[in-house]
């Protein structure tokens, strides 16, 4: 199995409006990396594109998903989305590898959000859980309401409240603290499922913390 991951995570450089269409200045100083099978690490069919940035009050993720055929079939919150189409982002704030924060966007901005807690290979998710000030936006190139039509793309930006992370070791992070963290797509295609992630777990199950990348904060 590869190296972990290291994302260097930039401080925005001025204010971020959730809207889903990337534009701010801030955006362009964000590291992009590029998610990969989960189980294999070859590249999808599907590529996806995630960048992240960070202030005293908000985790900031985005994904740009390259989608010939987008769907979505839900509207509202946390409801069973994975076995729709959606980015996920798995952030473990304390490292520890046993407790961490799950988000979950579909095409058509439905939210999903779990604390899981995770031990020998089993997982429980607190479906109660909610992040109260969770900001999410998705543009999409295409009809996700509609199956088989001409699509392009869609677009995901988040905003996190730094408060959710309560295990961290400091709130708001200090530059060069390190959190664990994964990025995951799921893509319902014609032509069969992806499961994409940015550090590959090595296998199709992305409750796999011991394979969470290291997210860095810099100033």
């Amino acid at each position: 199995m590869s190296e972990l991951p290291v994302y260097l995570c930039r401080r925005a450089t001025g204010p971020i409006l959730i809207d889903g269409r990337l534009d701010e200045v801030a955006w362009a100083s964000a590291e992009a990396v590029t998610l990969v099978l989960a189980d294999s690490g070859a590249a999808p069919r599907q590529p996806t594109v995630a960048r992240l940035l960070w202030d005293d009050d908000y985790l900031y993720v985005a994904f740009e998903c390259q989608d010939d055929d987008i769907w979505g079939m839900t509207t509202g919150r946390d409801q069973d989305i994975y076995n729709q189409e959606v980015v996920e982002v798995f952030i473990d704030a304390a490292s520890c590898g046993t407790g961490y924060v799950e988000i979950e966007v579909s095409p058509l901005n439905a939210v999903l959000d779990l604390f899981m807690l995770w031990r020998d290979d089993r997982q429980r998710g607190l479906w109660d859980w909610d992040s109260t000030g969770l900001q999410t936006a998705v543009v999409v190139e295409g009809d996700p309401w509609q199956r088989g039509t001409s699509d392009r793309r869609w677009t995901v930006e988040l905003a996190i409240p730094m408060v959710d992370f309560e295990m961290a070791p400091h709130l708001p992070p200090h530059p060069g603290d390190t959190w664990r963290i994964n990025l995951y797509r799921i893509d319902r295609g014609v032509q069969g499922d992806e499961y994409t992630a940015w550090s590959p777990p090595g296998r199709l199950n992305y409750h796999t913390p011991s394979r969470f990348g290291i997210l860095q904060f810099a100033d």
